[in-house]
């Protein structure tokens, strides 16, 4: 089993660009996460705004010990109401693991747990429910997220897929295993 208090979290800064460009260009960050190549001036130009502070965002590097390992980021929905007409509460939450060495080790369930328990939540105080969602066919994905205490409550189409949309309530006896 994974020792969940090797699991930290930094604030995400312009000098992970580097590494997030590296990560994104992985191939198996193809198949879900980022499809389309993506080149270092376009990570720069995505990323960088929601590393320096010019969004609402916030963003993290999850580190396993020493080693750098995923990415996070939470914003509350109602900071994007255009975006998000129908979830005008709680937080959304994004992630994925950069390093393929950690695929399949169940860091996901755990950095994505711990995130909203030391950071997310603590961060976002006011918020109840924090959503995340997945393609329909991201088993591993989803199969992280219910581990981590979410449960599914939609399903939409999004650019021709279709998506899921899980919810975690903090406090809840309903998030089997979540903590947060």
């Amino acid at each position: 089993m994974t020792d969940h208090s090797a699991i930290t979290f930094r604030p995400a800064s312009l000098s992970y660009l580097p590494l997030m460009a590296k990560w994104l260009m992985m191939p198996h960050m193809r198949d879900s996460y980022q499809p389309d190549p993506i080149s270092p001036g376009e990570v720069a130009e995505e990323y960088g705004p929601l590393f320096s502070g010019e969004t609402p965002d916030i963003c993290h590097i999850a580190y396993y010990g020493e080693l750098p390992f995923g990415y996070l980021q939470s914003y509350r929905n109602a900071d994007y109401e255009d975006e998000l007409p129908a979830l005008d509460h709680g937080i959304s939450v994004d992630l994925f693991i950069g390093e393929p060495d950690y695929i399949g080790r169940g860091l996901g369930s755990l950095m994505l747990r711990e995130y909203l328990a030391q950071i997310a939540f603590p961060h976002f105080s006011d918020e109840r429910f924090a959503y995340i969602t997945h393609e329909a066919g991201d088993l591993d994905a989803i199969r992280a997220s219910e581990a981590a205490g979410f449960r599914p409550v939609d399903e939409f189409e999004e650019d021709g897929d279709s998506v899921i949309l899980f919810r975690f309530e903090r406090g809840s006896n309903d998030n089997k295993k979540g903590g947060a």
